[in-house]
This record gives C-alpha cells, structure tokens and sequence, in this order.
C-alpha cells in the first residue's frame, strides 16, 4: 500500500486519468494519514483536525492553480480515491508496527528494508531468466531500475525516520516546488487565484514539515 499508492495509475493501467488529477488526489494522503494514524491509535484522536487540514487546503490550492479534475470515469474516479488513500493507511500501518516493535527485537524494524531488497532479487532474478531464454521484453533500464529501487528505499527509510505525517508533506512540497520552477521558467501573468492557491500550498507544506509533538513524544 505504500509503495503502490502513488503508481496505481501505472499498475493498474486505467486510461483517463490526467496528471493533474493524480496531483490533486495525491494531495489528500495527508488526510488519509491523519485518520488512519488515530484509527489505529498511534496519534491521539485530539490532534485529528490538525492532521487533516493541511491536506484540504493543499488540495484547495491545486483546484486554484491547475485545470479542475473530470470525474466521468468510474474507474479513474477509483483509483484517484484509492492512491491516497493507501499511501496514507500503508504509512499509518508501517509507523504503528516501527512502534511496537520498538520494544521488541531489532528484527520487526528491519522488515521493510528486507522486503526491498528481496523484490529487487526476485525481479533481477526473473528478468536475468527470461533474458537468458530469449524471451522477448520490452526495452529495460538496468540504471533507471536501480534508481527507482534507491528512491523506495530511501522512502521508506525517510518514513522511519520522519513519521507518517512529515513524509506526507511531499505530497503538497512537490506540486509547490514544481509549481514555482514553472513560474520561473515561463513568467505566467500572476492572478489573485495564483497568489492564494501558492499560499496554501506553501502554508500546508510547511505545517506537515514541522515537527510533531506526537513525533518528539515518541521519540
């Protein structure tokens, strides 16, 4: 769930689904992560409306900036829900298991990382048999594979570290950073619509950048 919430449009293959959509979906795993992490009560359900809010007005922001989303195909419309939603409970999930298995053996923490590199095994293993055999296959990047594996990794890695909360906010930091880099590059005429939805991108980012006090507690 947590690596495959963001790429569900690619393993699922649903045609329909623009990018500005996936953006806008995207920007709601903070509040997937929010309801999830007080479901399965690692964050006290107090903090709920400050877990949540940030994610709305990110996703505020986007309507006011990019084309607003075409909700006519069912099935775009399900895996649009769906991205966020399981990158959210994916994370909530892995933070609430690295925390109980903080009193237990280094072993439980140390899954995720195994799990890594046993796919990356697997997958080298079964393309290195079906290269060997003459199978044919599409055109494969060895390096742009790797890369992938490492930006994963260090994924999963920076969501240890960070909490659930704080690794969401790249949900809402990218589109922002993009968005200011097009800004740059093509010098678009500024608007009131511009300005506010760049504010609460900008105001979003930064709260779910901010260290939590659940996050210094369970440290």
């Amino acid at each position: 769930m947590l690596l495959g919430g963001p790429l569900l449009v690619l393993i699922t293959r649903v045609q329909g689904v623009e990018s500005s959509s996936l953006v806008m979906a995207l920007a709601l795993t903070p509040v997937a992560v929010g309801v999830a992490a007080s479901a399965l009560g690692s964050e006290s359900t107090d903090s709920l409306t400050g877990r949540i809010w940030p994610g709305i007005a990110a996703v505020t922001g986007l309507l006011l900036v990019l084309v607003e989303p075409s909700l006519g195909d069912v099935r775009a419309d399900v895996v649009l829900l769906l991205a966020p939603v399981l990158a959210g409970l994916g994370a909530a999930l892995f933070v609430s298991a690295q925390q109980r298995s903080v009193t237990h053996t280094g072993i439980a923490a140390s899954l995720p990382s195994v799990a890594l590199l046993g796919g990356t095994i697997v997958f080298a293993g079964a393309w290195s048999v079906s290269h060997l055999r003459g199978v044919s296959t599409n055109p494969l990047s060895l390096t742009a594979v790797a890369a992938d594996g490492l930006f994963l990794l260090l994924s999963v890695l920076a969501l240890a570290r960070l909490g659930a909360v704080r690794w969401s906010a790249q949900f809402t930091l990218l589109p922002l950073l993009i968005l200011l880099e097009g800004i740059v590059m093509v010098r678009p005429a500024f608007t009131t619509r511009w300005v506010v939805g760049l504010a609460l991108l900008a105001t979003a980012s930064v709260y779910l950048l901010l260290p939590q006090d659940d996050d210094d507690t369970a440290d």
